[in-house]
């Protein structure tokens, strides 16, 4: 039974490790989203510019206890998807504001599990519609 044991031990915690690992990456995955999604819903509104968009972002990720450093992206396109040069500040009704929230997730037991070590660049994209 020691044999067995000492032989199916680390294949289970080589499992267990990574199941921590990619729940930690999904959890901070869907946070990004969600801070897209918050931002994207602050710049959908008259009046909102790039700065109001970032500090939704920033408020949002710093409220839920995200640690490091992540970057907002503030596109804004014409219903047919031509990009608007002055941003918010000349959006239009029905333009559409998409927000792209990046970071780079570190890896926890990345010496551990083979092909996944050092940072991983994660991503959080939404899109609304502006009013």
């Amino acid at each position: 039974a020691v044999v067995e044991f000492a032989l199916v031990l680390p294949l289970f915690m080589l499992l267990l490790l990574a199941s921590v690992e990619f729940g930690r990456a999904y959890f901070d995955l869907h946070l990004l989203t969600s801070a897209a999604r918050e931002g994207a819903r602050v710049g959908s509104l008259p009046g909102s510019l790039e700065d109001d968009v970032s500090d939704a972002v920033d408020e949002f990720l710093q409220g839920v206890g995200l640690s490091g450093n992540w970057t907002t992206v503030v596109t804004v396109t014409t219903p047919d998807s031509i990009p608007r040069a002055g941003g918010l500040a000349e959006a239009q009704e029905g333009d559409r504001v998409a927000v792209e929230v990046t970071y780079d997730f570190s890896v926890l037991a990345g010496t551990i599990i083979p092909g996944f070590r050092g940072v991983v660049p994660m991503r959080g994209r939404c899109v609304f519609r502006h009013e």
